[in-house]
C-alpha cells in the first residue's frame, strides 16, 4: 500500500504551501477577540486526520459549492456550467474562510444528461442547482436503448465541466473531487422519477437492468479519473437522497442500492484509491447496517469519511464506524440561515464535544451543502469553533 504521505495530496488544501506556513484566525473567548496562531497547515491538519493521528484541531469541511459563487459575485448558472469558475469560487472561498474543503463538483441531479437527457443550469430565481429538463428514459422500453457513457470519448454531460475542476484542482496539488454515486439516486433522475418509484414495486427486472447501467458508467468515471490523475490524488465521493428511509425501505436499499453500491466501491478498491467520502442524505438510520456491511465485506484498507444527514446521532455514526473511519459532525444546514453567529458557535460546540474523541477522525461539518445565501459570519462561526472547542493540545 502507497506511504500514506500521499494522502497529503489527496484530501488537503495544499495551496496553502504556496500561500503562507502559519494562519491567523479570530477566535471570539470571554475576554474578546484574540488571535491565534495555527501549529499546522492544513494539508498536515487533513493528512493527519486520514493517517488516524491527531491534528492540532480538527478540520473543517463546510460541504461548500453554490455558496462560493454568491460570495464571489458569479452567478449560480455560470459556477455549474463553467469548470474555470466553479473551481476559481471555491478556491477563493476557501482562501477566504480558512478551511480545510477542497474544490468540488457534483450535483445530485447526476446521470441525467450524462444518459442523453437534458438539464438546465440554475439561473433563474430559486433555483440552487442543476435540474432534469428531460429525462432519458420515460418508459421500460427506453431503458434497453440506453447506452452506457464511453468515457473514452468525449466525456459524458457534466463530466467535462467536473474534468476541468479536476484538472485546476491536480495542478495545485489538491484532490480531484469527482461524483460516482449514488448509483440509486442517479438512476432515480436518469429515469421519470414518480415512475422509477413505481417500478421497484411493479417492474423491478427493469428497475435492476437500469441500475446496472448507471452503476457501470460510474465505474467507467473511476476509470477514467484515475487513469488520468493516478489514484493516489482521487477523493471520490458518494451519496444522495433517494434512497433515503422517506422514499424506501430499507428492505428496497438491500435489493436496489446496496449491490450496485458495491460494485462501484469495489472498484474503488481494486484502483488503489485512499479514501472516499460518502454522504447518505437525509435519515438513512435505517439504511446503516448495510453501510457497515459494505465496510466488512469490501475488507479496504482506505477510510471513508461518513458525512450523514443531521438525523443520524455522531454517537451513532462513531459506533458503527468510528473504529476505521471518519465522522463528520452533522449540523443542520438550515441553521446557518436562520441562526445567529453566537448561537451557531454553542451549536458547533456541541457538535464537536459529541465527535472530537471519535477514535479514527473527527472533522466538523453541516448535514449537507451549505446554504447558498448564508451569511459569511456563519461559515467563520464553524472555523472559529473549531479553534476555540476543537484542539487536542
Amino acid at each position: 500500500m502507497r506511504s500514506f504521505g500521499l494522502l497529503v495530496r489527496l484530501v488537503t488544501i495544499s495551496a496553502y504551501i504556496y500561500v503562507l506556513s502559519y494562519i491567523f484566525l479570530k477566535k471570539i473567548n470571554s475576554g474578546g477577540i484574540i488571535s491565534m496562531a495555527s501549529r499546522m497547515t492544513s494539508p498536515e491538519r487533513m493528512a493527519a486526520v486520514i493517517s488516524g493521528q491527531k491534528p492540532d484541531r480538527i478540520p473543517v469541511v463546510p460541504f461548500i459549492e453554490g455558496y462560493a459563487a454568491q460570495i464571489t459575485g458569479i452567478s449560480l448558472g455560470d459556477f455549474y456550467a463553467d469548470g474555470d469558475k466553479c473551481f476559481e469560487a471555491q478556491f477563493a472561498s476557501m482562501r477566504l474562510h480558512g478551511y480545510e474543503q477542497t474544490p468540488m463538483y457534483g450535483y445530485a441531479s447526476c446521470g441525467a444528461w450524462e444518459f442523453g437527457g437534458e438539464i438546465g443550469f440554475p439561473y433563474g430565481k430559486g433555483q440552487g442547482a442543476p435540474y432534469v429538463k428531460k429525462h432519458p428514459v420515460e418508459t421500460i422500453e427506453d431503458i434497453d436503448k440506453l447506452e452506457v457513457p464511453d468515457f473514452g470519448r468525449e466525456l459524458p454531460g457534466a463530466y467535462k465541466i467536473a474534468d476541468r475542476v479536476a484538472t485546476r484542482c491536480v495542478e495545485l496539488g489538491m484532490p480531484a473531487t469527482v461524483q460516482i454515486g449514488s448509483i440509486f439516486t442517479a438512476a432515480s433522475v436518469v429515469a421519470d422519477t414518480s415512475e422509477f418509484l413505481a417500478w421497484l414495486i411493479m417492474e423491478p427486472k427493469a428497475v435492476h437492468r437500469l441500475l446496472d447501467k448507471v452503476s457501470e458508467m460510474f465505474v467507467n468515471a473511476l476509470d477514467y479519473f484515475a487513469d488520468k490523475y493516478g489514484s493516489e490524488s482521487l477523493l471520490p465521493f458518494d451519496g444522495g437522497p433517494s434512497e433515503s428511509n422517506n422514499m424506501i425501505s430499507p428492505q428496497m436499499f438491500e435489493e436496489f442500492a446496496y449491490p450496485y453500491m458495491k460494485k462501484v466501491h469495489t472498484r474503488v478498491k481494486e484502483l488503489g484509491i485512499h479514501a472516499v467520502l460518502m454522504h447518505p442524505c437525509a435519515n438513512q438510520n435505517l439504511n446503516i447496517p448495510y453501510y457497515v456491511k459494505l465496510r466488512e465485506e469490501m475488507n479496504w484498507a482506505g477510510k471513508y469519511l461518513w458525512l450523514f444527514g443531521p438525523e443520524t446521532p455522531i454517537k451513532d455514526q462513531i459506533k458503527a464506524f468510528g473504529d476505521h473511519d471518519v465522522i463528520c459532525g452533522n449540523i443542520n444546514p438550515p441553521l446557518f440561515l436562520t441562526n445567529s453567529y453566537e448561537e451557531l458557535l454553542e451549536i458547533c460546540r456541541r457538535n464537536i464535544e459529541e465527535g472530537i474523541n471519535s477514535p479514527s477522525g473527527y472533522v466538523l461539518s453541516p448535514g449537507c451543502e451549505f446554504p447558498v445565501n448564508a451569511a459569511p459570519v456563519k461559515v467563520m462561526a464553524m472555523v472559529d469553533a473549531a479553534e476555540k472547542y476543537g484542539r487536542y493540545e
